[in-house]
């Protein structure tokens, strides 16, 4: 199969493995898009590493396994063991795994296979407090990936709700007395009807009149099925798929394309935010005749 060359202005690389999830957060950007659906076809372990391993990237720009929650998949575990060894791995899971699956994941996977030189964790654990209380539990079970050498944080989002700030400032001395690293992210989208995050640099581009504009990644979305999205509206919403990751002649055209869809942007893709080597203002997408 012909490879697929990341473009250098490419700064991430998502597959989305699963939209399913074991948790059910209230503030779940996925479903900020109201036709989100979790329910969607997935492609097998198999076809992901044939997809996958035609990937030509850069040791900073890693494969990064997401969802939903991406050990959801039945082969989790295969795929991070199969993709090829110039691509590195980065994971974002809520780590509830179970005994059983923190077990198997610490037996099957060499935690050499997801270091890299990076200013921060490998493998990014999200803290949900109206879901898992205190986090106690969730600090112990990153302590054992930790203990078996795995490079392991855990981040809280700013929800601006009382409990959710209240739960994070306790979880930031229990990280620190486990040893765990603990960062904060700032929460991304709608609080009481208000738009949370900078979206500046797109006026309208959130909840906004709907209008054309053009549009240009700097990321690789992969969906489920295998489809590749221009952006996380798209990907959500399940439309105007590039293409599919296992299809011997795709490949990434790294140019503007029309979009029609300006006005009902996902925050993700337009908000400023920090880049993979954690400098301010970046976004996801470049925008243009709006």
């Amino acid at each position: 199969m012909n490879i697929i060359k990341i473009p250098e202005n490419y700064t991430y690389i998502s597959a989305f493995l699963t939209m399913r999830c074991n948790l059910s957060c209230s503030f779940c950007l996925n479903a900020f898009d109201k036709n989100f659906d979790r329910k969607r076809e997935e492609i097998s372990g198999e076809e992901w590493i044939k997809g996958l391993n035609r990937i030509v990237s850069r040791p900073d720009v890693p494969i990064t396994l997401t969802g939903g929650e991406p050990s959801l998949h039945k082969d989790f575990i295969y795929i991070i063991n199969k993709l090829k060894p110039e691509l590195n791995i980065d994971i974002l899971t809520n780590l509830q795994w179970g005994k059983n699956g923190i077990d198997k994941f610490i037996q099957e996977v060499n935690p050499e296979r997801l270091k890299r030189n990076s200013p921060y964790a490998s493998i990014r654990v999200s803290y949900h407090p109206e879901q898992m209380g205190n986090g106690k539990k969730l600090v112990k079970n990153a302590r054992r990936l930790k203990n078996a050498g795995f490079n392991v944080g855990i981040w809280g989002v700013l929800y601006p709700s009382p409990i959710q700030l209240s739960a994070i400032n306790q979880m930031q001395f229990i990280c620190k007395d486990a040893g765990i690293e603990f960062r904060v992210k700032e929460f991304t989208g709608e609080y009481k009807g208000e738009m949370y995050g900078n979206y500046s640099k797109y006026p309208g581009a959130v909840n906004g009149k709907l209008g054309s504009c053009l549009c240009k990644t700097s990321e690789l979305l992969i969906g489920p099925n295998g489809d590749v999205y221009r952006c996380h509206r798209d990907l959500c919403a399940e439309e105007f798929p590039l293409g599919n990751i296992t299809d011997t002649n795709f490949q990434i055209i790294d140019t503007f394309k029309q979009c029609d869809k300006y006005g009902q942007c996902h925050p993700c893709d337009v908000k400023v935010k920090t880049n993979y080597k954690q400098e301010l203002g970046h976004t996801s997408v470049e925008i243009k005749n709006t």
